[in-house]
């Protein structure tokens, strides 16, 4: 059966509606609307609060703290009661955070402490939960699904800076927030509700089914170097990528560049176009060198955008990356952990990968705080992920069969 065969036939079995469910999901979850939007809300607050952009962006890395506080949980949870369960808690819990993030009053402490409580209330709309359901339904067009139901960060990347900043101008950046939060429960759960169920044999709901689910024990994969391997590489590609987009819009006003919130947009559009790309090559070639190509590009983008040279290219080029990235982690957990314990060993990948993205935010802001430029967190930002996307090479061949272990 050929790819695009198996991809249908997958879809046919009840994969489809998976796709379209994770696809909202991801879109209105915390990985894409604080990540993609807190950009258009960084001058507004400064203006409103006299903060310094450092602080407005520190706001990333406390939700990347609450992230790591509750990943490992998250994960146990999806093992034993299922995706769904999840999802539409964290949901309703990610919707009350963007309510207290428009309740703000100019204390940083409050405005910290909103964070982390919006990463630990929604961190089951993270694609760890997200791409647990398409792994559960997808093995033969694994990557091309991945690819099409994370491209959903892509989809909030290129259309929620425009829409946000207009309503920011027009209603004002509370109302802003408030109608995020809005669009989470009229959109994002009803669409959860109805579609996103997990498979006979890998919820825990049905597990009773009497079918095995392969892979390695989360001890197993503790005790060998890829599990460490993935957390080094992909911290250093995010803290490159987590660094320059959230970052983009007003390093890029900085720069003299009218309409800074359309080449996030563009952005946006090269995200999805990276998830597809990436998703479509990860069922054809060995996923690591696909990572060590896609995910060595925003490197290129960082000397540009250092250098005030070529925005919309190095705009998509972040893009390209900041689509792939995704797509790898879920790909590479499942493929060389198997399913078995996907949801802890996949959660403490994105712990990490969340807590250096919020790194890289900070850095970002704060390069420019104390030296008037980006330029020196663009130049270590090119290094981080060059360095971490020829890691990748280093995992080696997958294991065949798919890995299992006992505790």
């Amino acid at each position: 059966m050929t790819g695009a065969d198996g991809f249908l036939a997958e879809c046919r079995a009840g994969g489809g509606r998976i796709i379209v469910a994770a696809l909202v999901g991801v879109g209105l979850g915390l990985s894409a609307l604080p990540f993609y939007t807190l950009g258009v809300f960084a001058q507004p607050l400064s203006q409103a609060f006299h903060w310094p952009r450092a602080l407005v962006q520190s706001g990333i890395i406390f939700s990347m703290l609450g992230t790591v506080c509750v990943a490992g949980l998250a994960g146990w949870l999806i093992d034993r009661i299922g995706v769904r369960r999840v999802a539409l808690t964290s949901q309703l819990g990610l919707a009350a955070g963007f309510c207290l993030l428009a309740a703000q009053n100019g204390s940083p402490t409050l405005w910290h402490a909103s964070w982390f409580l919006l990463a630990v209330l929604g961190i089951g709309t993270t694609p760890l939960t997200w791409s647990r359901g398409i792994a559960e339904w997808f093995v033969q067009a694994r990557g091309t699904a991945l690819g099409i139901a994370l491209a959903g960060t892509g989809v909030t990347a290129f259309a929620a800076p425009p829409l946000i900043g207009m309503l920011i101008a027009s209603q004002g950046w509370r109302i802003a927030y408030l109608a995020i939060a809005a669009a989470i429960v009229l959109i994002g759960m009803p669409t959860v509700w109805f579609l996103f169920h997990g498979k006979r044999g890998y919820d825990g709901q049905v597990r009773t089914s009497g079918q095995s689910v392969d892979g390695l024990s989360f001890g197993t994969a503790l005790r060998g170097y890829r599990f460490w391997l993935l957390i080094l590489a992909f911290a250093a590609i995010s803290f490159g990528i987590g660094g320059a987009i959230p970052n983009l819009v007003p390093l890029l006003i900085d720069q003299g560049i009218a309409h800074a919130a359309l080449y996030a947009s563009l952005l946006g559009l090269n995200v999805i176009l990276g998830r597809l790309v990436a998703g479509y090559l990860l069922d054809r070639i060995w996923a690591p060198a696909v990572g060590a190509v896609l995910l060595s590009l925003p490197a290129i983008a960082c000397l540009l955008l250092a250098q005030h040279k070529a925005p919309a290219i190095a705009a998509g080029l972040i893009g390209l990356a900041g689509g792939a990235e995704f797509d790898l982690i879920s790909f590479l957990c499942a493929r060389y952990f198997g399913l078995r314990h996907y949801g802890q060993i996949y959660a403490w990948q994105w712990a990490s990968f969340s807590l250096a993205a919020g790194a890289g935010a900070v850095s970002f802001a704060r390069s420019f705080d104390t030296t008037g430029s980006y330029a020196t967190a663009l130049y270590l930002a090119a290094v981080a992920l060059l360095a971490g996307g020829l890691s990748l090479l280093a995992l080696g061949r997958y294991p065949r069969p798919p890995a299992s272990s006992g505790a």
